[in-house]
């Protein structure tokens, strides 16, 4: 009796312990299956969430324009740090002087031809954007007027060379440009009016002529030229159109204001200074002034007959100007040495993103080799390098040999 009852209760523990057991496993399999779900709906979310997200964007970029004080100050900028869009080379020389003995050494049998005077330096001028040269004295076409200093008249057919050789301006306003009057003036600017790659400066026949602002543009720079002269050896032209003078400084102004809406560049030729001297004088100091405070962007004179300096210039708003005092002769029959002696100016106007400039300039000597040989006379200009003790040795004016050549320029130069 005891041993059955015994079992019976021995079974109804068992039965129990199953169906807790049971139990413990409906819950587990029910709370695995919840915690599926609530997993599985927080993917679904997330995954819908992260589509619904807009992209992330850029932060928004500031259109204003720069203030004051973030201006930049072209004037401070480095010429040689900055990085030119464009650029335009510019080659110029001295005075082309046609005393009687180069005008002889240029006649051929069948009239004239000057252009082996510039065989030495034809390079250089192909070379350049715009090639530049003072010519010094006037073309008439009446060979009876053919005359020597003082007053000085000359062959068309030396402007023939010039452009031959490849010259993009010629300068003329110079104190013999009225050497033969107006005569002279019509007949040089009808010369050129048949040579219309060149850009011819300084005198005019007319008043349109006059008024006619000459601005080249090369390489998508456009520059304006003047040229203006101290004054003139046979006093006043006929007409106050025919000779642009460095006279009045109001109208000057006006002439540089109006080629600087017109330009990119304003490029000035005076004809000034004390001849034979190595410095400027206390007028072209006044004028260089003048022409840096009213914007011009660079200065090549001539008339001293002697090479001088190129110097730097600061105008009232901080600009730079290059100023190239005097280039001296390139072509002449003067009587001593320091005549001899002159200058090519090169200088390179650049556009960059800060507007145009002078990225450089340079200076180098030029000599003119002069000589009476068997009967001939020979002119020619040259550079400095080119110029050899050969050549020394038949040149008619003593003292210049090479080397006093390139002392005298070192001294002018490098003081």
């Amino acid at each position: 009796m005891e041993t059955q009852q015994h079992s019976r209760a021995q079974r109804r523990r068992q039965a129990k312990r199953q169906w807790i057991l049971q139990w413990v496993k409906f819950v587990a399999m029910v709370s695995s299956t919840i915690l599926v779900i609530v997993l599985v709906f927080v993917l679904i979310h997330t995954i819908r969430t992260s589509r619904a997200a807009p992209e992330p964007t850029e932060p928004p970029v500031t259109t204003q324009a720069p203030t004051e004080s973030e201006t930049v100050d072209v004037n401070r900028l480095d010429p040689s740090a900055r990085t030119p869009i464009e650029s335009v080379d510019i080659l110029a020389l001295g005075d082309n002087l046609m005393h009687n003995t180069v005008m002889w050494a240029g006649q051929t049998d069948d009239g004239y031809d000057f252009t082996p005077m510039y065989r030495y330096v034809r390079d250089d001028v192909a070379a350049a954007d715009l090639a530049c040269i003072n010519q010094e004295t006037i073309y008439i076409t009446d060979p009876e007027e053919y005359t020597n200093y003082p007053e000085f008249g000359g062959p068309v057919q030396i402007g023939e060379a010039l452009a031959e050789t490849g010259f993009d301006i010629v300068t003329h306003a110079t104190n013999h440009c009225l050497d033969k009057g107006s005569r002279g003036i019509l007949d040089t600017v009808a010369f050129w009016k048949t040579h219309p790659e060149v850009t011819y400066l300084g005198i005019h026949d007319s008043q349109q002529d006059h008024d006619t602002l000459r601005v080249v543009t090369k390489n998508g720079i456009r520059i304006a030229l003047l040229n203006y002269t101290y004054g003139t050896n046979a006093g006043l032209p006929e007409k106050d159109y025919m000779v642009d003078y460095l006279w009045d400084e109001e109208e000057i102004a006006k002439d540089i204001e109006r080629a600087a809406a017109e330009s990119d560049f304003i490029l000035v030729f005076p004809h000034w200074g004390t001849e034979n001297t190595f410095e400027p004088d206390a007028k072209q100091l006044s004028w260089a002034q003048f022409f840096a405070d009213h914007g011009v962007g660079a200065v090549i004179g001539c008339h001293t007959h002697t090479l001088q300096p190129v110097t730097e210039i600061t105008g009232k708003d901080g600009n730079k100007m290059p100023v190239f005092w005097s280039l001296g002769n390139f072509i002449s029959h003067m009587a001593e040495a320091q005549n001899m002696l002159g200058g090519m100016a090169r200088l390179t106007v650049s556009r960059d993103e800060y507007g145009v400039y002078v990225s450089r300039y340079s200076l180098e000597p030029t000599v003119t080799y002069a000589s009476h040989e068997g009967g001939k006379w020979a002119f020619c200009g040259m550079k400095l390098t080119d110029y050899t003790d050969e050549m020394a040795r038949t040149h008619l004016i003593d003292g210049t040999s090479p080397d006093e050549m390139k002392t005298l320029s070192e001294s002018i130069l490098h003081p």
